[in-house]
């Protein structure tokens, strides 16, 4: 990955992230003449989509033009709104002047033509349909304008304060000073959420799809379907502001990854550099559950319980991504809570237990008690004193 020394990268907190430990991936690449060894494209990021660990990353918070990446935080804003039963994929949506008016990639929608919102959608994900993105937009919040609103507020609160969006299909129709503005890691973060709907894959994995009952046909923007094992999507993006971006996502054994690409110089390129994304992702990482929540921890001892001991569980589940060879360097250390003395409720803390690779820690999570036990009354406290 061109002899590059990567930083990991600090992570910030988003929605629907799942309760899991984040093992934190140091890349050690031997430094070299980097201008020798730049990259051919202007920012990239590769992660694990579960878990959000970075494997990768090259000027991944360097703002960028997304181009037609930007409909990725529209496909999520749309998913949840239809997640959160305020619209479907059945319902009718009318094409107004405005959509029917839109240039750039498009499926040629004609004002006052009716499209069922899936079917719009579909445009979108497959054939990268900027005027299906203003129809889109318009039904969910009656102006393009106001579902912008809904893409900024949906960045926001995934924490992306480097995104700003100013319209909902990524042409870079406003002056450069007033443009779509985004990073790989951003598009990283909104390509983790949106893979949550499962729905968005089935139509991303399409390489041609019927339109408008038979009459015309989507043809994916993605030409690396169908050319590299396990890839499932996810979105193209190209102006000449943006250069040639990819976001693709591939799925091997239990391990899907997130690649992002901004600012190659030509189409080649970037499905060239999204390869070896994948490549050092799949060949060189491994995800592992190293601990569930509520797995047995051992027996801590208490003093005057109805019982002699508790059983410790592990509270939080733990799943890593490591280097291939690391699991052999990992180790526990549990540490139980000394001369606790009864009552215990059931998930009290009663000590922890830290995984480390080699000297390095990577992880800390508490113990606690599987069940609540009482404090023995005092006379058969008493009794424990007697001879």
């Amino acid at each position: 990955m061109y002899g590059l020394k990567v930083k990991p990268v600090k992570r910030k907190r988003f929605l629907r992230f799942r309760s899991v430990g984040l093992s934190v991936v140091w890349l050690l690449f031997p430094l070299v003449n980097v201008a020798k060894e730049l990259p051919p494209y202007k920012s990239a990021i590769l992660m694990e989509a579960e878990t959000g660990s970075v494997l990768f990353e090259y000027n991944s918070y360097l703002p960028r033009s997304p181009a037609s990446t930007i409909k990725l935080l529209l496909m999520l804003v749309v998913m949840e709104e239809i997640e959160d039963l305020k619209v479907n994929l059945d319902e009718p949506v009318t094409v107004s002047q405005e959509a029917s008016r839109i240039g750039g990639s498009q499926v040629y929608l004609k004002e006052g033509e009716v499209f069922r919102l899936g079917e719009l959608m579909e445009a979108i994900a497959i054939s990268s349909a900027n005027d299906a993105c203003v129809a889109v937009a318009e039904y969910i919040s009656g102006t393009a304008e106001e579902f912008v609103e809904l893409m900024n507020q949906r960045s926001k609160r995934l924490g992306l304060f480097n995104s700003v969006c100013v319209n909902v299909h990524g042409l870079d129709d406003t002056p450069l000073d007033n443009g779509n503005v985004t990073t790989a890691y951003d598009l990283a973060v909104v390509s983790k959420n949106l893979l949550y709907h499962s729905k968005v894959i089935e139509w991303a994995v399409q390489r041609e799809r019927p339109f408008r009952r038979g009459q015309f046909r989507l043809f994916n923007t993605n030409k690396l379907l169908g050319q590299y094992r396990g890839l499932n999507g996810l979105k193209t993006g190209y102006t000449n502001r943006a250069g040639f971006c990819l976001v693709g996502t591939a799925e091997r054994k239990d391990m899907s990854l997130i690649s992002v690409v901004l600012g190659a110089p030509d189409e080649e390129t970037r499905y060239i550099e999204t390869r070896k994304l994948l490549d050092h992702g799949f060949q060189n990482f491994v995800k592992m559950r190293i601990l569930r929540s509520g797995q047995n921890a051992g027996i801590v001892e208490l003093r005057e319980g109805s019982q002699s001991h508790v059983q410790a569980l592990v509270q939080d589940e733990y799943i890593a991504v490591l280097r291939k060879g690391d699991d052999s360097r990992m180790r526990r250390q549990l540490e139980y809570r000394e001369n606790i003395v009864a009552p215990v409720r059931k998930g009290e803390v009663i000590g922890s237990l830290s995984v480390y690779i080699g000297e390095r820690s990577v992880f800390k999570t508490d113990l606690v008690a599987a069940e609540e036990v009482s404090r023995l009354r005092w006379w058969d406290r008493l009794k424990l004193w007697l001879p």
